[in-house]
């Protein structure tokens, strides 16, 4: 009996070492973290801890001191480059962390909030010189965790999950013009490095914008936000989102616009696991209704279904990372080298397949029903070695290289209406196909030739 006790002691002593012992394993992750984060230009401009006896609260201030090292450090994992002019966005933002975790050992989770304490010093020093009352009313809305991502991250298996603070803030401006904003319920969720997670589902309820003054008023809502990506590397993905409602009206004195969408979705893939790589892109809506004092035009049911296959990665990278990095005052040098970029990536041959391009449906004023079109179309590029010497001598050369095929489909009622708005149009009328409620045309470009319906283009 007298051993089981001494055991049991020796065991409850155990347990109450353990939180002093302290979370060696959350400790050195976060270290590791706030090492490379170092390295790549997010100075530590501050850092706190508060221990209890079970927990361990660290505070930290993060001054974005090298945009361009974290950019750089950031398009690693990412498949489109960040541009190169949000540097002057970021340069000398001001971030606040919080991470709490358990001192227990045996315990992998922690909680993170991560907020923005204060933008880039231009933009706060512009912010003041034009308005000092909304600069302090922003001052003071950062300052307050007004905008705050909070997270629960397992430190081993990687899975995440966590919400973004709801955003409900009216501010008027010294002009008089009236600012609201409301985001509610947004959420996210996935698996892997927070900076480049492997997966990622994220919700928003509701955005809600509104800016009035005396004049006008626009009013912007999105709602029912989803998406959900899964990344097996930075150039295989897949990626997609859905939108119940997108709305923006603006009623004006002398101008109304309204312009509403329902029922979007959109998917985007990308797959270089094999000798080439394939993109693919789908995207469709239910409903989009634009008003204005000039035009009333509803259209239903749209659809497009796009892949590009046999792409050269390694022209494509080139690309990719050139088209980045260009700005409204790149020099001529750069544009031509995004030209030749992109000629090289084209001299490997592609081929564009569009299986759908349609729309069900266009009304006109309520009345004037038009109904809708279809298109399909297969494109191909063959492999030319000489490919840019051609181009560069003549582009008529390269046409031997390109086939392609169309076939269009357009309700008679479109086409008339085409046609009255666009008269060259009635110039391939000859070569059109008729049915009871179609006008139809097979357009092929075969060993440079141009067919409409099995015709030659004269």
């Amino acid at each position: 009996m007298k051993k089981i006790t001494i055991f049991i002691l020796v065991v409850v002593l155990v347990l109450a070492a353990l939180p002093i012992v302290g979370n060696k394993l959350i400790e050195n992750a976060i270290d590791d973290r706030l090492t490379t984060l170092s390295s790549y230009g997010l100075e530590i401009s501050e850092a706190q801890t508060d221990s209890s006896y079970l927990t361990t609260q660290k505070h930290f201030k993060f001054l974005l001191k090298d945009s361009q090292k974290l950019i750089a450090y950031l398009n690693q994992y990412s498949d489109k480059q960040i541009p190169p002019y949000v540097d002057a966005m970021f340069e000398g933002v001001l971030i606040g962390a919080d991470v709490e975790y358990s001192n227990f050992p045996l315990t992998k989770d922690m909680i993170i909030n991560i907020y923005p304490l204060s933008l880039s010093q231009k933009m706060m020093q512009d912010m003041k010189a034009d308005d000092l009352d909304f600069h302090d009313y922003l001052e003071k809305f950062l300052h307050s965790q007004g905008i705050l991502y909070h997270i629960n991250y397992n430190i081993v298996s990687e899975d995440f999950k966590g919400n973004m603070k709801d955003i409900k803030e009216s501010y008027t401006l010294k002009d008089g013009t009236i600012l609201s904003l409301n985001l509610l319920n947004a959420t996210y969720s996935g698996n892997g490095e927070l900076i480049a997670p492997n997966s990622l589902i994220s919700n928003i309820e509701k955005i809600n914008l509104v800016v009035q003054n005396k004049e006008e008023k626009l009013t912007f809502i999105l709602d029912d936000f989803s998406s959900s990506s899964v990344f097996e590397s930075q150039s295989t993905y897949i990626t997609g989102g859905d939108l119940k409602k997108i709305q923006l009206s603006i009623d004006a004195v002398d101008a109304n616009l309204f312009f509403n969408a329902s029922d979007i979705k959109v998917n985007f893939s990308s797959n270089s696991q094999g000798e080439k790589t394939e993109l693919n892109s789908r995207s469709s809506l239910s409903a989009l209704s634009i008003q204005s004092d000039k035009i009333d035009l509803v259209i239903k049911d749209f659809i497009y279904d796009m892949a590009i296959s046999g792409l050269d990665k390694d022209s494509l990278e080139e690309l990719r990372i050139l088209t980045s990095q260009l700005k409204a005052s790149s020099s001529k040098r750069a544009q031509k080298e995004i030209q030749n970029a992109a000629i090289k990536l084209i001299s490997h041959g592609l081929e564009v397949d569009i299986a759908k391009l349609s729309l069900e449906n266009i009304t006109l004023n309520q009345v004037e029903n038009l109904e809708g079109f279809s298109v399909q179309s297969k494109l191909q590029i063959r492999e030319d070695k000489d490919f840019a010497q051609k181009i560069k001598f003549s582009p008529l050369l390269v046409l031997n290289n390109l086939d392609m095929n169309i076939k269009v489909k357009v309700s008679q009622a479109l086409y008339a209406k085409l046609n009255s708005a666009i008269p060259m149009t009635s110039m391939v009328s000859r070569y059109a196909k008729n049915d009871t409620k179609s006008v139809l045309f097979d357009i092929a470009f075969i060993n440079g030739e141009l067919l409409i319906n099995g015709q030659a283009l004269q």
